[in-house]
């Protein structure tokens, strides 16, 4: 960094003075201000102050226009902390010697300790203009523009400092850290690149871009960033995990599964790596080899509960909820305030019509975890089934008020609705909601048409469940629908015979029955 005050070296000053006084041999006066002048220097660089500004007064007295003498009795002022008198001295001093940068420099910095911002800020201007390759100057307008918190001003000088001076690695990290800060991370990410372009060694600052960028979601340049930390220190478990990471989000889980694998042949049973592979063959509904990689959490890491959580998904999504049950209830003392196995349970007793167990274990995921929508679209669906409406209209009006898109509670909002009759303008309202957000959604359509046939509209009631049936004829509920509309008009031989489908893909075959009309 270019900075410090140009102050005459004594002897130098000596020299110059006897230099010009035996050229000009000009009036005694003259020497007598050298004299006093060497006097004062002497004095000043023994660290006696007081002294060297009588010195320095009685060398003015003989030559008020030496701008150099100036100068001096004002580092003197400012060493004894008479900042005002030193201020004076540097002004004649610039007057007298325009071009004088030290005189400038130490008025700036006498600013910048009394806190004159503002004066200390167009004095560092000006030397910034009269020297553009002086990277501390540009670092000091830096400071000031970040302590007045002019951040995009200070970002800018920061960097103007670093491409004077690649060395200053100071002044480039502080434009870094401020946009970090600030959260303006896309131009730390262009920041952090500059440095390394410089220094592309540096694992601390490559570390720093790949998060910024990971945050940024520019993925090809964490990727490139983690090789480059592999190649400066070779290759972890930790950057495996972190590839297979960025890949998954890239949605190419079959180079996410990779490089787990990769990291397995370093540690065989490294538990968190086995945790993401069996996510992620979950996540990708690759039950067998998810089943695979689980076992090896369940036998070789019984106290965790990552194992008993991961078998009971893998049972649900295998239509055994009865084995979900089976796996939890293995770990059920240890797993009281897991919120998903709390989930998983209620999800699973639900699937197998043990609504008190349902309702009892989704009520304790919800404790844990509020936000669960997922619990409270069950536990309505329990409420709604046991005739606790005021429970699961409540639920479903927490579940609309909080996000305006789901769709799911809309119908089934309009379908308990229409089910009890009650209210079927408003249960209309919800059905036209649902199907707007998902227009084609076979169920939705059912709920619509089912709430036309309640308000005896059978012509679009009849239009909206022949729609939904044609979108999933394997539905024995939309069945009895479609035939309850066509026998309501009339079409008793049709009503019949899909009836008779209904029953036949496992319908209520005693009530379905009740309907058939004899002719």
């Amino acid at each position: 960094m270019k900075l410090g005050y140009l102050k005459y070296h004594y002897y130098f000053i000596v020299i110059v003075y006897f230099q010009a006084s035996l050229l000009s041999q000009e009036s005694s006066n003259e020497n007598l201000a050298i004299h006093h002048f060497m006097q004062g220097e002497f004095l000043l660089n023994q660290g006696n102050y007081a002294l060297a500004v009588l010195e320095f007064q009685d060398a003015l007295n003989f030559d008020p226009n030496a701008s150099t003498i100036h100068i001096s009795i004002a580092d003197a002022y400012r060493r004894l902390g008479r900042a005002n008198h030193a201020e004076n001295h540097l002004k004649i001093a610039i007057d007298l010697d325009p071009g004088d940068f030290s005189a400038r420099e130490m008025l700036g910095h006498i600013y910048l300790i009394n806190r004159d911002y503002s004066a200390a800020e167009g004095i560092f201007l000006t030397l910034s203009k009269m020297d553009s390759l002086n990277d501390g100057y540009i670092t000091i307008l830096a400071d000031l523009a970040k302590f007045e918190e002019n951040w995009d001003l200070a970002i800018n000088y920061y960097e103007k400092a670093f491409e004077l001076n690649p060395q200053n690695y100071k002044s480039i990290d502080n434009a870094l850290q401020i946009c970090l800060s600030a959260q303006l991370f896309n131009r730390a990410e262009s920041i952090c690149l500059k440095i390394l372009n410089y220094d592309s060694e540096n694992i601390t600052y490559w570390q720093t871009y790949k998060q910024i960028t990971a945050y940024n979601k520019n993925y090809d340049n964490t990727l490139n960033a983690i090789l480059e930390i592999e190649r400066i220190s070779g290759t972890s478990i930790k950057l495996l995990l972190e590839k297979s990471a960025i890949k998954e989000e890239q949605s190419k889980n079959e180079e996410a599964v990779n490089h787990l694998v990769e990291a397995l042949i370093i540690d065989s049973l490294h538990l968190e790596v086995i945790q993401r592979l069996v996510a992620l063959y979950i996540d990708n509904n690759n039950y067998i080899d998810a089943d695979f990689y689980n076992q090896k959490i369940l036998d070789n890491y019984k106290d965790d509960p990552s194992g008993y959580i991961n078998a009971s998904i893998i049972a649900l999504n295998n239509s055994s909820p009865n084995e979900a049950i089976r796996y939890l209830k293995l770990k059920i003392e240890d797993l009281g305030d897991n919120y998903s196995a709390n989930y998983l349970l209620g999800t699973s007793y639900y699937q197998i019509d043990d609504l008190t167990n349902s309702e009892k274990f989704l009520t304790n995921a919800l404790k844990l975890f509020p936000g669960s929508r997922a619990s409270k679209h069950t536990l309505a669906m329990i409420y709604d089934q046991t005739g606790l409406w005021l429970k699961s209209d409540s639920l479903y009006l927490d579940l609309i008020s909080t996000d305006s898109t789901d769709a799911q509670a809309y119908n089934n909002f309009a379908y308990s609705l229409v089910e009890r009759n009650a209210n079927l303008e408003l249960a209309l309202e919800m059905s036209m909601i649902a199907n707007k957000i998902v227009p084609e959604s076979s169920p939705y359509l059912d709920t619509l048409g089912w709430i036309y046939f309640k308000l005896e509209q059978y012509e679009k009631a009849l239009s909206y469940v022949q729609k939904s049936y044609g979108l999933d004829d394997s539905n024995p509920v939309i069945l009895e629908h479609l035939a309850d509309i066509l026998k309501a008009t009339n079409q008793s031989s049709k009503a019949n015979l899909i009836y008779m489908q209904a029953i036949d893909i496992g319908g209520d075959s005693l009530s379905i029955q009740k309907k058939i009309i004899i002719e």
